[in-house]
């Protein structure tokens, strides 16, 4: 009877284990290695590699909203950060399918994650592109800001994610797109690490 029950609850253990490790954002968990994610997207889904930079045309678990996702790896740590970028939103001066779109992204990662901090939804001080039909141009020149943040000293985030980032961008004042980014403890060391190499040229 004891050895049954151990048998269950060890079973347990692993279907929790192998849930946690595939629940993370796309499918994805802190620690992989670009072989593993290659072995599981396979080598078709490849768009480019590039250092320590991954650039896939899919992931295990995509979303219909995004069309490219950039996985980059720490040689020592595994995947670090993942950035989904969306895809063309057509739109008109007032912005207005790029924001529906970005609300309805925001709305399922705060089912997930609770409510972001901080919220952005502003026009920098200042910017000639304050009128509502400017809306698009005012992302374009990076004068406006629609940006939903959720941060682990904020809030607890699972999955050892540290922060994650939704954004719109403006390509012209007719188009936009999402860029949804997810980076893992570990992500700032791994930034230094690459500064002071940079510094070490000098």
């Amino acid at each position: 009877m004891k050895i049954l029950s151990l048998i269950v609850a060890f079973v347990g253990l692993a279907t929790v284990a192998l849930a946690q490790e595939t629940s993370g954002p796309f499918g994805l968990r802190r620690g992989m290695t670009q072989e593993q994610v290659i072995q599981i997207v396979g080598k078709g889904a490849v768009k480019e590699t590039k250092g320590d930079t991954l650039v896939l045309l899919t992931v295990p678990k995509p979303h219909p909203d995004f069309e490219l996702y950039s996985l980059i790896f720490s040689p020592t740590d595994g995947l670090l950060k993942v950035m989904a970028i969306g895809k063309d939103i057509s739109t008109n001066g007032f912005g207005e399918a790029v924001r529906s779109s970005f609300r309805e992204i925001r709305n399922a990662l705060l089912q997930t994650y609770g409510k972001p901090n901080p919220d952005l939804d502003l026009v920098r001080a200042g910017s000639i592109w304050k009128e509502p039909e400017d809306w698009m141009m005012g992302l374009r020149k990076d004068e406006r800001y629609l940006e939903s943040a959720w941060q682990e000293e904020k809030l607890p985030l699972p999955n050892q994610i540290h922060v994650i980032v939704l954004e719109a961008k403006a390509l012209s004042t007719e188009k936009g797109f999402l860029e949804l980014s997810y980076e893992f403890n570990g992500w700032a060391a791994y930034l230094d690490a690459l500064k002071r190499k940079a510094s070490t040229v000098f």
